[in-house]
């Protein structure tokens, strides 16, 4: 009798899971994109167009949370029409602590001129930590790449 009580209890707790990665990213996409109020630029002009970048996770005043997935989206508004945004060489590093370089990966997204990344913050002993995310992107101008080297800083609270 305890044998199958076990069974039925492995059975309904197998059952009743999904895995990590589905949980994840059900969770990232449940938060609409935004500016951090703790984000240093969130729209930047520049000679090859307008910039956003906006962040898509569980926040608290104002900041991401750590340890939990959260994505980042690039949109170009290109100043000439013909540009096209493509591709973007990124990474993050704490500035209040450096803590190595994260590498940070855009994938374009069905929308043109729209690149999306998902990453999460590592937790350190701070409880408000600033980072630093740098993007290399390259701007598709005809047969001629265009780089441009941008920086922006936000802040995370640590869960």
């Amino acid at each position: 009798m305890i044998k199958v009580f076990l069974i039925l209890i492995f059975v309904f707790s197998v059952l009743a899971c999904k895995p990590a990665e589905e949980k994840a990213s059900e969770n990232v996409n449940n938060y609409p994109f935004s500016c951090l109020p703790s984000q240093s630029d969130c729209n930047l002009d520049t000679e090859l167009g307008h910039l956003s970048i906006t962040f898509s996770g569980l926040t608290e005043q104002g900041k991401l949370k750590t340890e939990l997935p959260f994505q980042i989206q690039l949109q170009l508004t290109p100043s000439d029409q013909s540009h096209q945004l493509s591709s973007i060489q990124s990474y993050l590093e704490g500035k209040t602590m450096f803590m190595g370089k994260v590498p940070v990966f855009f994938e374009h997204s069905e929308t043109s001129n729209v690149m999306l990344a998902q990453t999460l913050l590592a937790s350190c002993s701070e409880e408000v930590m600033t980072w630093r995310l740098w993007l290399t992107i390259d701007i598709a101008m005809g047969d001629e790449i265009k780089q441009e080297s941008i920086f922006i800083d936000f802040d995370s609270m640590r869960l």
